[in-house]
């Protein structure tokens, strides 16, 4: 009798299965080679809870298809196998193209792109090229799905003899029962984030590392689509309500370079044995033609060029208890105090190549309204590589009028470093890291590919001062974040946010920051340079950089904060700096590091 009872529910739990047994099989083999296709290609490491959590999945949709009646079933079997292929492809096709999973990212690209941007991308990616891509392996899985699916009944003689097997029956079962345990947890954080999220934080992006199958990345863009309309109308509705009491206009040109993973180790500057800043070197050394101050002790808000975008362009400090939306944007107040604005991006382009790692950062600088209210003027086409928007600059500045405030945007070392830097401008090679022993050939080649790419961005960076020299302009440069690149981790990249130590806030979050006066400058305002020269090794995080910028401006506004002005004698230097605010810098740093 108990062995019978036994025998009634396990016949129960693997029903669902049985009745569906090709579609639970294809559909897992195709969840693990969208997993592995990750690992292959974006060298992601994937928890060993996928492999059970897309069995989870594919028993609640086997339930589901098991309870319908048999005519609706056949039809839900090939919407759902439908679904999940083209999903599957889509994520290949991402990964193959932009090294970048199905995300927010793409479905934010997507949403945004206009008929002819569509037609550009289709031109440009799908080829033939396409049939000899990861894409193939699952268009095969599919095409063997439905060659199976055809002889079904001929199958079914094999799948009844396999299910009489008791030992396969109870491995079927511990299989799904631990699964269940395992996956439900998951799934009900899912949940919960799909329904219970209002807004957009640091943990809402380390939430995307759980969410691994094209479908529940699918999940996790909606929702972040959601948030991000929901921010960005209310941020609209603030920024239009935006005063400025007066603006002294004491700075006529302030220049901000924001640059791209840019290693603060990596920069002769700081004391890199390679020469890979000679040009900013020569600026430090001779006071000739302008005053260069370098800062010691700077940090990135995030390692996550979305996050720091959020924070530096708005007055909000990251650790800040209310949200994003409800603080002004430093832009926005340059041009209610009748500041010319340009904003020169080499990432933040509205155009069909433009970076899609960087779609979710851009939507508060791309939408149209909250676009008008902070820029005059802007480039339109994102180009291979960072010299070319010196061109763009020629082109705007006809515009330029007695107060500017230019921003330059720059994919500096952005992954691939290899393609950031023109040939004729390459200088290291991998023989040049033989010593390193600890990298093989390959990886030799990628620190000098990172080298490369930052010995391109000092070419490119003293273009842009060379085109000041001769006004009165006072130049602001940093990166937004750092990167991995095989130093004191052997990793390239960057790592996710809960994952901090101290190697690792060292490359990804310190980061070079310097402030470049032209003679003019220095000549009308001694005092800003002294005020400058006090403060170069006071600690600082970059997203209070709008109230530096305020300062040098003149511009009086309620949500200006003294304390909060790197140059000001009256900056707190010892206000915690909360990485994605959560982690004290200052506690997780390397013990070596000195200030």
């Amino acid at each position: 009798m108990t062995i019978k009872y036994y025998n009634s529910i396990i016949g129960t739990i693997l029903f669902p299965v049985k009745k569906n047994i090709i579609f639970f099989v294809m559909m897992y083999l195709l969840g693990m080679i969208t997993t592995f296709i990750q690992v292959i290609e974006l060298s992601f490491d994937i928890p060993i809870i996928n492999f059970f959590t897309w069995i989870f999945d594919l028993y609640l949709i086997c339930i589901i298809l098991t309870i319908v009646p048999q005519n609706i079933r056949k039809g839900l079997v090939c919407f759902f196998s439908f679904f999940l292929y083209s999903l599957a492809i889509i994520d290949a096709f991402c990964i193959e193209n932009f090294q970048a999973k199905l995300g927010s990212e793409i479905f934010n690209l997507v949403l945004e792109t206009n008929k002819r941007e569509a037609s550009e991308f289709a031109g440009k990616y799908i080829t033939s090229n396409i049939f000899f891509s990861t894409v193939t392996i699952i268009i095969a899985l599919a095409v063997l799905h439905i060659a199976i699916a055809i002889k079904t009944i001929r199958l079914e003689k094999h799948t009844n003899r396999l299910w009489s097997n008791k030992t396969v029956r109870y491995i079927s079962v511990l299989v799904i029962s631990i699964s269940i345990c395992i996956s439900l947890p998951s799934r009900i954080g899912l949940v919960m984030f799909m329904f219970s999220k209002d807004a957009i934080t640091a943990d809402t992006h380390i939430s995307n590392n759980i969410f691994n199958t094209p479908f529940n990345n699918l999940l996790f863009s909606i929702k972040m689509r959601q948030l991000s309309n929901t921010e960005l109308n209310e941020m609209i509705d603030y920024q239009r309500r935006v005063e400025v009491k007066k603006c002294d206009y004491t700075s006529a040109n302030i220049v901000l370079i924001i640059g791209e993973s840019y290693i603060k180790s990596h920069s002769q500057l700081y004391g890199y044995t390679k020469e890979t800043t000679p040009k900013q070197i020569k600026h430090l050394q001779d006071k000739r033609n302008g005053h260069m101050t370098v800062f010691s002790d700077v940090v990135s808000p995030s390692n996550l060029t979305s996050i720091v975008f959020k924070n530096v362009f708005s007055l909000r400090s990251i650790d800040s208890p209310t949200s994003w939306k409800q603080y002004t944007l430093f832009p926005v107040l340059f041009k209610k105090a009748g500041y010319h604005i340009s904003f020169i991006s080499n990432q933040f382009v509205k155009s069909v190549d433009r970076d899609i790692f960087n779609v979710s950062g851009g939507l508060f600088l791309n939408n149209s309204q909250l676009e008008r209210l902070q820029f005059d003027h802007r480039n339109t086409q994102a180009h291979r590589y960072d010299g070319d928007l010196l061109e763009d600059y020629d082109s705007l500045k006809r515009y330029n009028t007695a107060n500017n405030l230019l921003i330059f945007h720059l994919a500096g070392q952005h992954i691939d470093f290899f393609k950031r830097c023109p040939d004729k401008y390459r200088k290291f090679q991998r023989s040049d890291y033989e010593n390193r022993k600890d990298l093989n050939d390959e990886e030799q080649q990628l620190v000098a590919d990172y080298d490369n790419a930052t010995l391109y961005n000092d070419i490119v960076v003293d273009a842009i001062i060379s085109q000041f020299e001769d006004e009165e302009a006072i130049i602001i440069y940093m990166p937004d974040h750092g990167e991995e690149c095989f130093d004191d981790i052997h990793r390239m990249g960057r790592m996710p946010q809960n994952s901090y130590s101290s190697l690792m806030v060292k490359n990804e979050f310190e980061i070079p920051f310097w402030i470049w006066c032209s003679n003019r400058y220095c000549h009308k305002h001694p005092e800003i340079i002294n005020l400058i020269s006090s403060a170069k090794d006071r600690p600082f995080m970059t997203d209070d950089l709008p109230h530096l910028l305020l300062f040098l401006a003149g511009i009086h506004h309620k949500d200006y904060d003294e304390t909060k002005n790197l140059i000001s004698p009256l900056y707190n230097p010892k206000r915690a700096r909360m990485l994605d605010g959560t982690v004290d810098y200052d506690k997780i740093k390397p013990q070596s590091h000195t200030h």
